[in-house]
């Protein structure tokens, strides 16, 4: 998932990057599910975990975060298309969620055992 969202946004086509957008996300819907053993909720706390490092400050920042993209996914035409979504109008600000999402997603993947 995450490497077909990376070969969509480098094509240069508008509705690629839409694509793009929308592959990250699903990726990022996935990561939350990565330890199979735990629930969704579950798996989400442990990454963070992780990730933190034992640092409250930093699990309050990517807790933060991955509540923050979760709502942008669930707001905008992103994932989902029902009417009453936000629609994304300016390809520009495709750029600056994917890179968000992605950035998460880079991190998280580094501390998956």
């Amino acid at each position: 998932m995450l490497k077909d969202a990376v070969v969509l946004y480098k094509t240069p086509s508008p509705s690629a990057r839409q694509d793009s957008v929308e592959k990250i996300w699903d990726a990022l819907e996935r990561l939350k599910t990565y330890y199979t053993t735990l629930d969704k909720k579950h798996s989400s706390e442990k990454i963070v975990n992780d990730m933190a490092n034992a640092h409250n400050d930093f699990a309050d920042l990517f807790n933060a975060e991955f509540k923050a993209l979760t709502d942008i996914g669930n707001k905008y035409r992103i994932r989902h298309h029902e009417t009453n979504k936000i629609d994304i109008t300016d390809i520009r600000h495709y750029d600056y969620l994917f890179n968000r999402c992605l950035s998460l997603i880079a991190l998280a993947i580094q501390y998956l055992v």
